[in-house]
């Protein structure tokens, strides 16, 4: 039977998993074992087993910035990975061994990796990867260096990066990557996103980029309630955007993701319905007059289907810039990452949001593009080529 090994190392979230169930499981249907390496094991594990997949725990570090750098703009994903070991031969080296004790242990023919450096460079020059992502978690590969994505330099020298690889795999007694991106770059790479939604799109070689799986239909019938919110209780610009909501007049429900019952509880108390489980998202958002969420892209392609206008509280400049697009085209407002704002900020943008009617006839606008050009798939041409590479194995 063929192996294949899905390993998820950096960012946060279900967004990692939730692409990469669907792959995993269309492959165990065609005969193929599936397993799962994962970043955060105690909130992914039911979702992976459920489906009957085994999981390990993956190798990783809390990002952090060494003295030597401490204090720069981080400018690119090369400066990303400096905070995980990148440029610390020792810490790096522990973290491949561990990725590669995993994928020794379950001996995949093959490896799927999301945001997974490190397992890319524990496999590199022994068995195939297939990188997916979205823009920012997939850098084009063929790069020589990755480039920045700010108005500022690299914080960290690139050489630097190469120099603390190069090292831990002479360490190990395998293959030299020419180049840092390698690591994240296969025969053949997938960025899980409408086009639009990849400033890289240019750039790629051998790559594929579509939305995963069909979009909801766009909605048919009016909202019922003013918002609908899908927050993360763990960012510190939350209790801000539940104040905003609380000392409103407003209508809707919320999932506030990591809370326990206190805290639920406690913004029950001001008058807020707050859900203990997520709710099903085209459900909720259809019946709903605004979306308000951090702009994770999985959820702003499903609200962008669904044609509902959206309110961003991004928490990084990931899903700053994915705010961005939709604000070029008039279906979002957006407020500052980084925690730089005000309850009454936000309690503007939701207004703004909720009584002007461009911005939700531009959702509609955009709703209405995408359904002509859908439906999408891209998990069924992710799980033939995957087929195809084992196949001739």
């Amino acid at each position: 039977m063929k192996k294949v090994l899905f390993a998820w190392e950096l960012g946060d979230g279900l967004g990692h998993v939730s692409r990469l169930l669907p792959i995993a499981n269309a492959l165990r249907v065609r005969g193929v074992e599936c397993a799962f390496a994962v970043r955060n094991l105690v909130v992914t594990h039911s979702m992976i087993v459920r489906e009957g997949h085994r999981v390990f725990q993956a190798p990783f570090v809390t990002p952090y910035a060494p003295p030597d750098v401490r204090g720069k703009v981080i400018a690119s994903i090369g400066d990303v990975l400096a905070t995980v070991g990148y440029i610390e031969p020792d810490k790096l080296t522990a973290l491949t061994d561990g990725w590669a004790a995993i994928i020794d242990s379950f001996d995949p023919d093959l490896v799927i990796a999301d945001y997974s450096p490190t397992a890319g460079l524990a496999a590199f020059g022994e068995r195939p990867v297939v990188p997916i992502g979205d823009w920012f978690t997939l850098p084009p590969g063929n790069w020589s260096e990755f480039r920045t994505f700010k108005d500022a330099p690299n914080r960290v020298d690139p050489e630097r990066l190469l120099e603390t690889v190069h090292e831990v795999q002479r360490r190990r007694g395998k293959a030299l990557p020419d180049r840092v991106p390698a690591l994240m770059h296969g025969a053949r790479n997938f960025v899980v996103t409408v086009p639009e939604l990849d400033p890289y799109q240019k750039h790629r070689v051998d790559t594929e980029t579509s939305p995963l799986q069909p979009l909801p239909a766009a909605a048919s019938r009016q909202p019922e309630q003013d918002y609908f919110a899908y927050l993360s209780n763990g960012y510190a610009g939350t209790p801000k955007a539940l104040e905003a909501l609380a000392r409103s007049n407003w209508s809707g429900e919320i999932y506030l993701r990591d809370a326990n019952d206190e805290i639920r509880s406690r913004w029950r108390d001001r008058g807020l319905t707050i859900h203990n489980a997520p709710r099903p998202i085209e459900q909720a958002v259809e019946r709903a007059r605004v979306v308000i969420h951090h702009g994770g892209i999985g959820t702003l392609e499903q609200v962008m289907a669904i044609g509902r206008p959206q309110c961003i509280v991004p928490r990084h400049f990931e899903q700053q810039k994915n705010s961005e697009y939709l604000g070029k085209i008039g279906a979002a407002t957006a407020m500052k990452s980084g925690n730089r704002f005000q309850p009454e900020h936000i309690a503007q943008a939701i207004t703004a949001t909720l009584t002007e009617e461009r911005f939700a006839e531009n959702a509609r606008i955009a709703a209405a593009d995408l359904e002509r050009r859908g439906p999408f798939n891209l998990y069924t041409r992710i799980t033939d080529y995957v087929l195809a590479v084992l196949n001739a194995r």
